[in-house]
C-alpha cells in the first residue's frame, strides 16, 4: 500500500524535515546530526565511476570578476582563463561570453550498499557547486520518490539520509541526483528482508 504523508521529527535537537511515499522516508539534515542518527550497519558504501559535470556557456553579469564567478561555478580563476583565452584575468565585461570549464569530480555515494527494511542509507553528492539545488530521486521496484531541494553548501556536498520502510519492496533501489546546475549521478543500493 502506497502512503503519503509529511512528518516532522525532532531529532538530536533539530527539526527534521521527512517525507514518506512508497516505501521511504528522506530526511534533510547536517553532517553532524547524520552521524548521530544513523543507524548501525555495514559500512560498505557503493559508488560508481565519477563523473564530471559539463561546462557552462555563462554571460558576465554587471560587477561580477573572475574570483566571484570562480567561486560560485567551483573552480580556479585560472580554469576561466584558460578555457577562454583571456589575455587579462583582473578584467571581465559586462555582457562579456565565458565557457566555465567543469570543476570537481561528481561522486554520489550511498551507506551502506545494502540495507534491511526498517533501516536507514546515507546519500552523499559531492562535486556540486555552491548554491546548486540538488533534488534526489529514489526508484524502488515498485515506486518513485522525490525527496525536497537540498542546497549545495560552499564545499559542493549535500548529504541526507532514506529510511527505507518496514513494509518496502524489495530488490535493488536506484538513486539520481539532479542539479539545477548540471550536475548529476547516479547510484544504486539493495534492499532485503531482515534477518531471523
Amino acid at each position: 500500500m502506497i502512503a503519503l504523508g509529511i512528518l516532522v521529527a525532532l531529532i538530536v535537537g533539530a527539526v527534521v524535515e521527512i517525507t514518506r511515499l512508497g516505501g521511504g522516508n528522506e530526511s534533510t539534515h547536517s553532517d553532524a546530526e547524520s552521524a548521530s542518527a544513523q543507524l548501525v550497519a555495514p559500512t560498505t558504501t557503493t559508488a560508481p565511476p565519477p563523473t564530471t559535470r559539463p561546462q557552462i556557456n555563462y554571460q558576465v553579469q554587471r560587477g561580477e570578476t573572475l574570483t566571484v564567478l570562480a567561486r560560485r561555478f567551483g573552480v580556479s580563476i585560472d580554469a576561466i582563463v584558460a578555457a577562454n583565452h583571456l589575455t587579462n584575468k583582473d578584467q571581465v565585461a559586462e555582457g562579456q561570453l565565458l565557457v566555465v570549464p567543469p570543476s570537481a569530480l561528481v561522486i554520489l555515494a550511498i551507506t551502506p550498499a545494502t540495507a534491511t527494511t526498517g533501516r536507514s542509507v546515507q546519500v552523499k553528492l559531492s562535486g556540486c557547486q555552491p548554491s546548486e539545488s540538488v533534488t534526489f530521486v529514489i526508484d524502488s521496484p515498485t515506486a518513485s520518490f522525490t525527496g525536497p531541494a537540498h542546497s549545495a553548501p560552499a564545499d559542493g556536498t549535500v548529504t541526507t539520509t532514506y529510511s527505507v520502510a518496514v513494509d518496502a519492496p524489495l530488490g535493488t533501489y536506484t538513486v539520481t541526483a539532479k542539479g539545477d546546475r548540471g550536475t548529476t549521478a547516479q547510484a544504486t543500493f539493495v534492499v532485503t528482508a531482515p534477518g531471523p
